[in-house]
């Protein structure tokens, strides 16, 4: 049986590992609810925008399990990103529905600028036929962590 925090913490435990990584946080959304009208909303910013815009929202019983990590501003963390960025590829590549995407906020905001602050990450994971349990979706999650630990091994990549 799936232990949602040991699922998504494992996953999240291993991204951390990578030199040049600094945090990262994710969430589950069921994007079931999700139609056109509220993406321009600020409650949906996190969104994967083009993404949902092609599908005119959520699909039925699916959901997004999002990672949101933020790198250092070093060929460390480049070297990470770019790690990350072949290995959501290939996941895809694979027939998992995973991407990698940026993600900043405004550069100005009342309170300030901000450009240069808020540069993040996501990989986002779609999962369909949702019905009662998210264990379908925290299986692939798994999945992913033994796989990316796995790569990680074979081409020697850096870890703290």
């Amino acid at each position: 049986m799936s232990n949602y925090p040991v699922d998504i913490a494992n996953l999240q435990q291993t991204v951390l590992q990578l030199q040049g990584i600094t945090s990262i946080e994710s969430g589950v959304e069921n994007l079931e609810p999700i139609d056109a009208e509220m993406l321009p909303l600020a409650a949906c910013a996190h969104l994967p925008h083009a993404t949902l815009w092609r599908t005119g929202g959520g699909l039925k019983n699916e959901v997004l399990i999002q990672f949101e990590f933020a790198i250092e501003p070093s060929a460390a963390g480049l070297q990470a990103l770019e790690f990350i960025a072949w290995f959501v590829r290939d996941c895809a590549r694979g027939g998992t529905k995973l991407q990698l995407r940026p993600f900043a906020l405004p550069p100005e905001t009342p309170y300030g600028r901000q450009l240069g602050t808020t540069l993040k990450f996501h990989f986002d994971l779609f999962v369909g036929e949702i019905e009662e349990t998210l264990e379908p979706a925290f299986a692939i999650v798994r999945e992913l962590a033994q796989k990316l630990a796995t790569a990680m091994k074979l081409y020697q990549i850096p870890i703290k």
